[in-house]
């Protein structure tokens, strides 16, 4: 009888559905962003003005059930149009054939994101080092990466102009999202 009322408490535990939170972001207050040393003399910034994430937070565990979303990479801007249009380009982005980067979550432990990262058809697992910030209905995800350009495809293979901008590049995310 105790093996029954055991196995009957587990089922009916795993049963109800996780609490998580959906969340919506705030795309005009929020920012997916990167900076690349050009020449290391210089810092490069540039962000992408239009993407989209699911996120569920479980508030009561303080950690993330979905974090996943897309960026369409012909919404990047560096403040230098000749700039963002050569990051569209074939030999980057090759936005016209790869019109979109994606992440999803792997999993979530204490303050970091794992997930895969693609960009152009290519694959990376990644670790975005995250702070999350709960206020009332409001969600707020600041997080961090640094992963090389050529591990993603993101290279010319022409020394020079490889060596011109550094192979790492920080990733930032800003996101402001308010519960659904």
């Amino acid at each position: 009888m105790k093996k029954f009322f055991l196995f009957s408490s587990l089922v009916a535990a795993l049963s109800f559905p996780a609490l998580a939170t959906p969340y919506a972001v705030d795309v005009a207050n929020s920012e997916v962003g990167f900076s690349v040393k050009h020449l290391k003399l210089t810092k490069v910034d540039g962000a992408f003005k239009n993407f989209s994430a699911n996120i569920d937070y479980d508030e009561a565990t303080k950690s993330f059930k979905v974090f996943e979303g897309d960026i369409d990479m012909t919404s990047v801007t560096t403040d230098n149009a000749k700039r963002d249009a050569h990051l569209q380009a074939p030999d980057m982005f090759d936005a016209a054939k790869f019109p979109k980067a994606t992440f999803k979550m792997t999993k979530y432990e204490a303050g970091k994101i794992y997930g895969d990262l693609t960009i152009k058809d290519v694959t990376k697992p990644i670790v975005l080092t995250s702070k999350e910030t709960l206020n009332g209905k409001t969600l707020e995800v600041n997080a961090q990466t640094m992963v090389k350009r050529s591990e993603i495809g993101l290279e010319w293979g022409n020394v020079f102009k490889d060596n011109s901008v550094s192979d790492e590049v920080e990733i930032t995310l800003n996101l402001k999202t308010n519960a659904k």
